[in-house]
């Protein structure tokens, strides 16, 4: 990112889990599950998550739909004040001691040069805005849970962020806030990442998956790697 390049209507979107922190979604779920008060429950939903945690692994899969329905399908009968308590702790224990510090570095900068700064990120909004809040971040697009009497269903509520429909979201916020996405910046590390970062002006992938690093290979984009 280069200081000339800042303007007020411009911005930088970051993809979280792989790109900014050395973490994937399914791990906050682990840590909720393990903290549940019955045993019972804990284990069961432990194990329930375990089975497919191969799948979960690969955060390209896991912005796929019908990968991340089933995901989040394991966070049914939780009650929000839980989530939100523990979204806040998950952030603290779990997430920002695996921060990249290139990735602090990088926000400080965008900071520093006037851009409108977004984390973009399939994860849930009860875990990504306190994140974002820690770090000084203005916005939050995320991934969001259907609650009724106060517990989660197990059903996400649309739009499901990856792929396009996380470039659809992103440009949607651009409209709404009048910003030039041609002098802006986008920060991902997975496959599908790639149309938010194709609809900006300063693509950049980071710790990329295979795919995604051939593809900004051959496009001349950036390649960063944070440690």
């Amino acid at each position: 990112m280069s200081s000339s390049s800042a303007s007020p209507r411009a911005a930088v979107f970051y993809d979280v889990d792989g790109a900014l922190v050395d973490s994937r979604i399914v791990y906050a779920y682990i840590y909720f599950a393990l903290r549940l008060p019955r045993l019972r429950e804990r284990v069961g939903r432990v194990l329930r998550a375990s089975a497919l945690a191969p799948v979960y692994a690969f955060s390209d899969l896991m912005q796929r739909p019908f990968v991340a329905r089933m995901f989040y399908a394991n966070y049914k009968g939780l009650p929000i004040e839980r989530l939100r308590l523990m979204g806040r702790e998950v952030v603290e224990r779990a997430i920002l001691p695996n921060l990249y510090s290139e990735a602090r570095k990088r926000i400080e900068k965008a900071r520093e040069m006037g851009l409108v700064q977004v984390f973009v990120s399939s994860g849930l909004d009860f875990i990504v805005a306190p994140l974002a809040a820690e770090l000084g971040v203005d916005h939050v697009i995320a991934n969001r849970l259907e609650f009724q009497n106060g517990e989660a269903t197990g059903r996400l509520l649309d739009p499901i962020l990856g792929g396009d429909e996380k470039r659809r979201a992103v440009e949607a916020f651009a409209r709404e806030r009048n910003l030039d996405l041609a002098h802006s910046y986008a920060f991902g590390d997975s496959r599908s990442d790639l149309p938010m970062l194709e609809a900006m002006g300063f693509p950049c992938a980071v710790n990329p998956e295979p795919q995604l690093e051939k593809i900004a290979g051959e496009r001349g984009w950036p390649i960063l790697q944070f440690t």
